[in-house]
């Protein structure tokens, strides 16, 4: 694993932090049940998922639905409210949108935990993989919200060009398309203290900050809700931030000479990840395409790896790029042991 070429791609998925403590998306709102019974809010999400669900029932761990699939259907209900009913019922709209709400919060405040205990004694695996990360100046697309790596890549250091919203520099980079727990829109974001945040992207009214420290914002006067995109079917993109976040995926996945796939599962209802990364692929064999209209020259095909415990994820992640990709049907951390036997 020579570390000497900026071109290398790392592209993280679930499966990634799954290694580290993270819940699974199949199993998320079993695990977090607990957590919202002491916060409160357990009664609330469980009139709403039996509603959906009429055979749900909290102390049976197989009536429990896909994170993806409740958030999903909580949208759905949102949206179709007024449609749905001449008067309101039991509850309102905004009702609704509070309990989605205090959900994702709960799920924020359990990841910074999960986070403290994995990097209290961050696994040998882990601190090797960000050592290569770094000695790469690798381009690492996260899919992730937590704050791992963001963490162990650059600590104390961390600025906006470290997520990639400066021009191109010749450093490792963290791009995160579907948000960050330390990322907040300018209505909560501009009450963090100047000397713990930075501007992240944008100006006045668009105006995204991340926050230094890498926990959560503490307050007993107002809510910080990060700026993350929720695992649902229909995902949104609104704002420039995200704009500007997903164009420099397709850029770095244009150039790429390396792409490697950890703990990504390609899930069939991403569609918007699946645009964008074959846009990468494609650019690749075509020349990226550039503001005039024309395209770069192309650089050729990467060399792709596919890490998951999944076999069945590798031929997904293949039929996207259109060529041959290096399967192993392992977890990362077996992985990166094996690097032994090839340095």
């Amino acid at each position: 694993m020579a570390a000497t070429r900026r071109t290398v791609v790392y592209v993280i998925g679930a499966g990634f932090s799954a290694g580290l403590g993270f819940p699974t998306i199949s199993r998320l709102v079993e695990q977090i049940w607990p957590r919202l019974i002491s916060a409160g809010i357990a009664d609330g999400m469980a009139d709403i998922i039996r509603f959906h669900h009429p055979s749900f029932n909290p102390s049976r761990d197989d009536t429990f639905v896909n994170v993806e699939r409740l958030l999903s259907e909580i949208q759905a209900n949102e949206e179709l409210f007024d449609s749905s009913r001449p008067a309101t019922g039991r509850f309102t709209v905004e009702q609704l949108a509070e309990r989605r709400q205090d959900f994702l919060l709960e799920l924020a405040g359990w990841f910074h935990e999960l986070q403290r205990k994995a990097l209290a004694k961050p696994p040998t695996w882990l601190s090797k993989l960000a050592k290569q990360m770094q000695n790469e100046n690798a381009q690492i697309i996260s899919f992730n919200w937590d704050l791992i790596l963001d963490e162990l890549l650059f600590g104390e250091t961390l600025s906006r060009q470290n997520y990639g919203f400066t021009r191109r520099w010749a450093g490792c980079r963290l791009l995160k398309p579907h948000g960050s727990l330390n990322w907040y829109e300018r209505s909560s974001g501009r009450h963090l203290k100047r000397t713990k945040k930075f501007l992240l992207s944008g100006e006045d009214g668009d105006a995204v900050y991340a926050f230094r420290p890498y926990r959560a914002p503490k307050s007993e006067r107002r809510i910080y809700m990060p700026l993350i995109v929720p695992p649902v079917f229909n995902k949104q993109f609104a704002g420039p931030v995200f704009q500007s976040l997903w164009r420099e995926v397709v850029s770095v996945l244009s150039t790429a000479s390396d792409v490697r796939f950890l703990g990504y599962s390609l899930a069939e209802a991403d569609f918007h990840a699946r645009f964008i990364l074959r846009c990468g692929f494609h650019n690749q064999e075509s020349g990226q395409l550039r503001a005039d209209g024309k395209r770069s020259a192309p650089t050729g095909r990467a060399e792709v790896t596919v890490v998951d415990i999944n076999p069945e994820v590798g031929g997904r992640i293949q039929e996207l790029v259109g060529w041959p990709v290096a399967n192993h049907a392992m977890n990362i951390e077996k992985w990166v042991r094996s690097w032994k036997d090839s340095d």
